[in-house]
Parts: C-alpha cells; sequence; structure tokens
C-alpha cells in the first residue's frame, strides 16, 4: 500500500504576509466591477491553499449574511437605478443589473478580506510584534497589535457566555420583539465591556510589574530572515499589484 506524503506547508516570513495582505485589501478596495474582483478573491483562495487553510468554512459562514446582501441589493436598486430593471413596480425599481452587480462587489470585497485575515492567522501573533519591530515600527504600537489579536477571542469567548447566561435565563432572543431586543443587548454588552476592562487593568498591572518600557531600547532572542521565496513573494506581490492598478487608472 502506497502512502502519499503530506504536502509540505509553506513557511513564510509574517512580513511578507503582511506585504500579500496589503496587496490583497488594496485591490479589493480598488476594484469596483465583479470580474476583477473574482480574480483576486481566485488568487487569495489560491493562497488560502497553498497556506493549507481550510476556506471552505470561510463560505459557508457567510450563509448568514445572505438577508444583508439582499437587503442591499434592494437598496441599491431602488436608490441607483444603473443598469437595466429586472423587476420594477412602475417608475420605482426594486432589482437592477447595477444593483445585483454592486451587491456581488459587496460579497466578494468581503470574502477577499476575511480570506486575507485567515493568511494572517497562520502565523504566530508575537511573529508579527517581531515583523513590525524589525519594520521599523515603533515597539508601542507593534505590541497594540499584538493585544489586539489577543483580546479579539476573549472578547468573543465572552460574549458567547453571555449569551448563553441569558438563554439559560429563559429568554429567547430570537422572539423578542425589535422595541425589547435593544434592552437585552444593553444587559448583554454591560458586562462584556466590564470584564473587558478588567482583563485590560490586569495585564496592565502585570506589564508594569515585570517592567514594561523600563529600558528604551528592546532586544530579542529571536531575529525574523527573509530566505529567497520571501524575496520572491514580496517583489511579485508589489509588481502585479503596481501595474495593475497603473493599467486600471490608465484606462
Amino acid at each position: 500500500m502506497c502512502v502519499r506524503p503530506a504536502a509540505k506547508k509553506i513557511n513564510l516570513d509574517p512580513r511578507t504576509k503582511i506585504i500579500i495582505v496589503l496587496c490583497l485589501s488594496t485591490l479589493a478596495v480598488f476594484f469596483n466591477s465583479p470580474v476583477p474582483l473574482i480574480m483576486t478573491l481566485s488568487i487569495t483562495l489560491l493562497l488560502l491553499h497553498m497556506f493549507q487553510v481550510n476556506y471552505i468554512s470561510l463560505i459557508y459562514k457567510f450563509r448568514r449574511l445572505l438577508p444583508a446582501l439582499v437587503v442591499l441589493l434592494i437598496v441599491q436598486s431602488v436608490f441607483t437605478g444603473h443598469g437595466q430593471a429586472l423587476i420594477a413596480l412602475g417608475d420605482v425599481y426594486i432589482l437592477t443589473t447595477g444593483g445585483l452587480s454592486a451587491a456581488g462587489c459587496v460579497l466578494l470585497r468581503m470574502l477577499i478580506l476575511f480570506g486575507s485575515a485567515m493568511i494572517i492567522a497562520t502565523s504566530n501573533s508575537r511573529d508579527y510584534v517581531l515583523a513590525l519591530v524589525q519594520l521599523k515600527i515603533p515597539y508601542e504600537i507593534a505590541f497594540m497589535v499584538l493585544i489586539a489579536l489577543r483580546f479579539l477571542p476573549i472578547f468573543l469567548q465572552e460574549a458567547k457566555d453571555t449569551m448563553i447566561a441569558i438563554q439559560l435565563r429563559g429568554v429567547d432572543i430570537q422572539r423578542v420583539p425589535w422595541g425589547k431586543k435593544m434592552k437585552v443587548f444593553t444587559y448583554i454588552f454591560s458586562p462584556l465591556i466590564g470584564n473587558v476592562l478588567i482583563k485590560a487593568n490586569q495585564l496592565a498591572i502585570s506589564m508594569e510589574a515585570r517592567g514594561f518600557r523600563v529600558y528604551p531600547r528592546r532586544t530579542y532572542l529571536r531575529v525574523l530572515k527573509y530566505n529567497l521565496w520571501d524575496y520572491i513573494v514580496t517583489v511579485l506581490s508589489l509588481s502585479l499589484t503596481l501595474v495593475v492598478l497603473t493599467l486600471t487608472i490608465v484606462r
């Protein structure tokens, strides 16, 4: 029986991944038509596959955004009126080709941005602090990025715990009227913000106890180094992004 060896995971420098994400995000914001956005999304999915990231779950989670996209589609069709009318009530356009294009562009942009965030998640958050510091960004700003990356999962977990606690008390949020739902959300966010502030205070005390910012210059045990693939990917990413943006502006 022949066993196929597992595919080797691509290990790029965190600075290279930051450049890739910046290029993809720039293209996602710059393009206003579905075709180039689809091409950008295809590149994003290819990169996720190369980094061995399960991007199928990303597409699966976007099912929840379908109602919002339908509302956006109707709003774009009614207020812009671009394109050919597909559904109309008198002079009011309910569905147009321009509305379809605008809603599709929003969906594609969100997929690209979330896919880029998944690329960032393929490296340790501490490596990004080293990457930002070696890019001559002040350590305080790099440390703020690390804290944001660390606190986001905690914030989400606190929100889930609060929702479960409210549901255990017999409150079905799905059936609560919209008028009372805002009041329920105040009960959710009050303990949530309180717990986050307590954790932030504990972190500040811990940092002061360890002598944070005692010396003006910090030293590091590890130093990130570019390899050949990092140089190739960085040059290709920046070059292709600049060429595409230049050609789009000229046209």
